[in-house]
């Protein structure tokens, strides 16, 4: 899969923080998302930064307006970035029954790392 370069959030505005961001229409419980914008010529590009209890799990980023996010990376446990692929990540909401419990970030050596009340995904 093709890499690419990660956007520096300093070059950035914050634009809005959101508590309990949603993922397809279902708002995860502690899950914050931290967004950013800044000029590109007549477009917008747009960077969202997603952690749990302050710790990032992974950013994606496109330009505003566009259906998916050109590009995402995952954060490992050791704190690291993976590097940069095209695309969304692969995020999955965790449930227990009908109760929404974490978070669940696919990784690129095929590990999965999890947030919130649920130890697995």
């Amino acid at each position: 899969m093709e890499t690419m370069d990660m956007p520096d959030i300093t070059q950035y505005r914050v634009h809005k923080i959101v508590q309990d961001v949603d993922f397809e229409g279902t708002p995860v419980p502690g899950l914050r998302g931290a967004f950013y914008r800044r000029p590109a010529g007549d477009r917008t590009e747009s960077v969202g930064v997603y952690s749990y209890a302050d710790d990032e799990l992974f950013m994606a980023w496109g330009y505003v307006g566009e259906e998916h996010c050109r590009a995402a990376a995952a954060r490992r446990p050791d704190g690291a970035w993976e590097p940069a692929r095209r695309g969304c990540p692969d995020v999955r909401v965790l449930r227990t029954g009908d109760e929404v419990t974490g978070l669940a970030v696919g990784l690129a050596d095929g590990g999965v790392r999890c947030c919130g009340r649920t130890a697995r995904p």
